[in-house]
């Protein structure tokens, strides 16, 4: 496969991610109540500011969707590369990684939805007025891009995430924390039973060890960190609330 169609398979999964992330499921679940979840609370559409606006279940809704999209968005992906790329290219296994491109931008895509983007470009750049489009923090889409990769790390962090905060109390620090171990989770051996870019298992007739192990696992270790440097960063005025001693505790 030439340079230029592993670019084009690389566009076409980072627009299929992002697409996934632009749906705000707060947003919509809170407009069926007849209510504006960014006039609420932290005015975020995540679903953290969706428990305390709208109450605990409405929240745990909100965190389910959120995490399968970004999951449904490497599925599809995963869909196209398996029953058309592969098709074509059945030895070249580096082009599989490109599948996670799509988690990453899932992310984004929620944190940055298009109506951010647009609303940036009529206030030329100005970021405090196009605040009120901007998404959520990216911790649920995440998630479902770590069970997309392995269900047990998902399980390993999703386990660490309830004892930080019920440690902790803040959402804020178990969320920040929770991804960037699960980054490092990657290299922890026997938690690969399911990796997605396992041919042996997925694949049939196809020798696992032509496709390099370590070479996918930094992929996906490099997938996950920049998630996580995505979370710290929309996470921000939580640090600046932590240092200060005014972050709001989960309970």
């Amino acid at each position: 496969m030439t340079p230029l169609w592993i670019s084009l398979v690389a566009i076409s999964f980072a627009i299929i991610g992002y697409l996934f992330g632009n749906v705000l499921f707060g947003s919509l679940i809170s407009k069926l109540y007849k209510k504006n979840i960014r006039e609420v609370g932290s005015q975020n559409v995540g679903a953290t500011n969706v428990s305390r606006a709208m109450g605990k279940p409405m929240g745990l809704l909100v965190a389910v969707l959120d995490t399968l999209k970004a999951y449904l968005a490497v599925i599809v992906c995963w869909v196209i590369y398996r029953y058309s790329i592969f098709q074509w290219e059945p030895t070249n296994y580096e082009i599989f990684s490109l599948v996670y491109i799509s988690g990453v931008f899932a992310v984004i895509g929620h944190c940055f939805p298009i109506i951010y983007i647009v609303k940036l470009f009529k206030t030329k750049f100005n970021f405090a007025e196009s605040k009120s489009k901007s998404g959520g923090k990216g911790v649920a889409t995440t998630g479902g891009v770590i069970l997309a990769i392995s269900p047990w790390i998902g399980l390993i962090g999703f386990g660490l995430w309830v004892l930080l905060i019920a440690i902790t109390r803040y959402v804020s620090i178990a969320s920040m924390v929770t991804m960037f171990v699960c980054a490092f989770l990657i290299f922890v051996p026997h938690l690969d039973f399911i990796y997605l870019f396992q041919h042996s298992l997925l694949f049939p007739n196809v020798n696992a060890t032509e496709y390099p192990l370590i070479l996918g696992k930094c992929i996906l270790m490099l997938v996950m960190l920049c998630n996580s440097f995505i979370i710290i960063a929309r996470h921000s005025q939580n640090i600046a609330r932590l240092m200060k001693h005014e972050e709001k505790r989960f309970f």
